[in-house]
């Protein structure tokens, strides 16, 4: 077979079988003997053998041009054959070879730029494993996932949503849009926005559309200060196809362990979440040690925060949450709407959080009401865990202290705001 100029010769190290469909092969370039050698895979036959002519998929400009250039400096070497049916072999060893490479996509002494593929790891569809968690966050690192150029905001802020976390952390969104300001709203530094190909009708959307799991923070401080595209990593369908619902969750959920580099790490209500989603699951008690591995697989939570966060989670199943929910934050428009609407001659319809209770400005609603009410309607909403309890804990104590001021003269009288909702849902709104 004819070899291009830059290629001195052609070695084939191995025995070719009738049966063989795929090769593994090696460039080595003697110009440069420091430099480690192009390591590739292909499943077809060789050249000469009726596959398809091919000098490797690199994406290094300077590989690339050195191969198609005019200077004899390589050899190529064919290491190994094997079936079709048998390529994740190749797929595997390439991958175990270039592992020993440090930091490869930036690394000047190799000409590969990624650790390649290695085959998907046989496991449980149901529940996250160590194996499969390994082959994930190589591949994450591995760059072959990550977007080589970031994509519209426009975009991105279509895509449904799911909310892993038990709450939107709306200060830590502030923190991201100041950061941003101060970057001149450039998104490169930001986590990349993660995406699963293909899992919608897994999430319970209509269509098999792609679902933002994560950096959803940081899409929204982007839209907040008006950046225009963001980096993605797109996890794609084939290696996600399988998986339950559950699965996926806990994936997700495992780009928030506590060593992240994230400042907003997970909560002890956000591993409540996964622990009670667990139990509807798999009818696993939050106490058991499966449970209790699986939280340290997921989160790595440390003693404390694991005991709290098991202690969370049977309280919850005790009160019947609602499973794959997050915590309702509402804005003050939302506050503003609800008491628009409600509010009517007879009544003032007043929203308040529950953790900002104060008497003295329910009674200054009425003081400075034009209509001279006497009755009122307070909305209150739930702003996390805690103020629910603090608020369950006081509230016969509030209302006996307003019968007590009042003296009859005013009717009030409290409503809940819904404080658990679904948290899937279409982000641009």
């Amino acid at each position: 077979m004819k070899l291009p100029p830059s290629i001195i010769e052609k070695k084939i190290l191995c025995e070719l079988p009738n049966g063989y469909g795929a090769y593994r092969y090696k460039f080595t370039d003697t110009k440069h003997p420091a430099k480690a050698p192009y390591h590739g895979i292909k499943k077809d036959k060789l050249p000469e053998d009726g596959g398809e002519i091919y000098w490797s998929s690199s994406t290094n400009e300077e590989f690339k041009r050195l191969v198609q250039g005019d200077e004899p400096r390589f050899t190529l070497e064919i290491l190994e054959v094997t079936t079709k049916d048998n390529f994740d072999s190749l797929r595997l060893k390439e991958y175990q070879i270039l592992k020993e490479y440090p930091n490869i996509k930036n690394n000047p002494d190799i000409y590969n730029l990624s650790y390649g593929i290695p085959p998907y790891p046989n496991t449980d569809n149901s529940m996250l494993s160590d194996e499969f968690l390994e082959w994930y966050h190589s591949m994450k690192e591995s760059g072959e996932w990550t977007s080589k150029v970031k994509e519209p905001l426009s975009v991105l802020v279509d895509i449904p949503t799911a909310q892993i976390r038990s709450v939107d952390n709306l200060s830590f969104i502030n923190e991201l849009a100041v950061e941003l300001q101060e970057n001149g709203n450039n998104t490169s530094k930001m986590n990349p926005v993660l995406i699963f190909e293909g899992v919608g009708k897994k999430f319970g959307f209509d269509t098999d559309c792609d679902v933002v799991v994560g950096t959803r923070h940081g899409l929204e401080a982007a839209k907040k200060v008006g950046s225009i595209d963001m980096h993605t990593i797109r996890v794609p369908y084939k290696a996600l196809k399988d998986k339950t619902e559950f699965f996926l969750r806990s994936l997700a959920s495992n780009d928030n362990f506590d060593d992240s580099p994230l400042k907003n790490i997970a909560s002890v209500e956000d591993g409540a979440k996964l622990l009670v989603s667990l139990y509807n699951e798999h009818g696993i008690e939050p106490n058991n040690k499966v449970a209790r591995d699986y939280l340290d697989r997921v989160y790595g939570f440390r003693t404390k925060k694991k005991s709290n966060t098991i202690k969370q989670a049977e309280t919850d199943i005790a009160m019947q949450k609602l499973v794959n929910s997050k915590w309702k934050i509402y804005s003050k428009k939302e506050f503003d709407d609800i008491e628009e609407v409600n509010s009517n001659d007879n009544e003032i319809h007043m929203c308040i959080s529950s953790g900002m209770f104060n008497i003295f400005s329910i009674y200054k609603r009425f003081q400075d009401d034009v209509k001279e009410r006497r009755k009122m309607i307070i909305w209150v909403a739930h702003p996390n865990t805690a103020q629910e309890k603090r608020w369950m804990g006081n509230f016969a104590g509030f209302e006996e202290i307003l019968k007590f001021i009042n003296e009859d003269k005013f009717d009030i009288k409290f409503q809940i705001l819904p404080s658990i909702v679904p948290d899937t849902e279409n982000y641009a709104k």
